[in-house]
């Protein structure tokens, strides 16, 4: 389903104003051939960038869910809701750590 995502071609932003990791905000490309480029805009990694793979499953309409893996190994797992403009986000750090939060989502 990973074709059909609404954010394909269409930039996405997402701000964390309140996470474990401080705030921060990340810019998102995604491309129709499965890869998903961010660029952190804002926060304590600001510039940080990278290209990886990513998967994405609709679970319901306009509700979908997002996952990827960065060069490091930390993991995310994203819930975009396209209806309340919500995403809820869970990650597993590259220490293993298990932390949660929830932002915002947008396309630009």
């Amino acid at each position: 389903m990973t074709s059909s995502y609404p954010g394909i071609g269409r930039p996405l932003a997402v701000d964390f104003p309140d996470s474990p990791f401080g705030p921060f905000a990340v810019e998102f490309t995604f491309d129709p051939s499965g890869d998903v480029t961010f660029l952190v805009t804002s926060g304590s990694i600001k510039g940080k960038t990278e290209t990886v793979p990513f998967a994405a499953t609709e679970l319901a309409e306009n509700l979908w869910f997002v996952s990827w893996q960065e060069e490091n190994l930390l993991t995310v797992v994203q819930v975009h809701d396209f209806t309340t403009g919500q995403v809820t986000s869970a990650v597993v750090t590259d220490t293993q750590q298990l932390v949660r939060f929830n932002g915002t989502v947008s396309f630009i």
